[in-house]
């Protein structure tokens, strides 16, 4: 397996989410999975959302 670094984007109505993870994984195919699972299992245990940084143009 290999440390893969995975960039998951979502349109949203209203802006664009982006989500990067680390996984490990054989192909690219499995790293997205890999990378959509945490994502579902951060949500779930999640009680506050807070961005820690941000970019204003």
């Amino acid at each position: 397996m290999a440390k893969k670094k995975v960039t998951l984007r979502a349109p949203l109505k209203h802006g664009t989410f982006y989500w990067v993870a680390d996984v490990q994984a054989d192909s690219d195919d499995e790293a997205v999975v890999a990378a959509e699972n945490l994502f579902l299992n951060e949500v779930e245990q999640i009680n506050e959302w807070t961005f820690d940084d941000f970019d204003v143009e």
